[in-house]
């Protein structure tokens, strides 16, 4: 079982607690570890245009700009990549959303991580759980 805490943040509704999970993100024997935001309601994990150029992304002819939608209805046009997303040294191979736009969060969608986990979200005592 990998735990993680819900981490304490500040928000325009004052102090509140949010799902997040450190994560490593490699390529090319690049890596990185950052915290994602686990959202469940994101059909994909996705992450900002500059972190991806870190990780080595660049725009390739046969790439297809994509546009998604969150809940406020507007568009954030992304390219679908794959990484190496590591969540306490269990490696998953995943497709991950390169926004094109820096105005987004780092999100772990469901999108290869989801299956393989049952992942309970205990807001009361505090943590994450992603269960095999």
């Amino acid at each position: 079982m990998i735990r993680h805490e819900f981490k304490e943040e500040e928000s325009s509704l004052g102090r509140i607690l949010r799902p997040v999970a450190d994560v490593v993100l490699e390529r090319n024997k690049f890596r990185v570890e950052i915290p994602m935001y686990i959202d469940s309601g994101a059909d994909i994990s996705m992450i900002p245009f500059r972190f991806g150029r870190a990780l080595g992304f660049k725009q390739e002819r046969a790439d297809i700009i994509r546009e998604i939608k969150g809940i406020s209805g507007a568009g954030v046009p992304y390219i679908i990549k794959e990484v190496t997303l590591l969540l306490n040294g269990k490696r998953l191979k995943v497709k991950i959303a390169w926004a094109l736009v820096e105005e987004v969060p780092m999100l772990m969608g469901r999108m290869d991580i989801f299956d393989k986990f049952r992942i309970v979200f205990d807001k009361k005592k505090g943590w994450i759980d992603f269960e095999e």
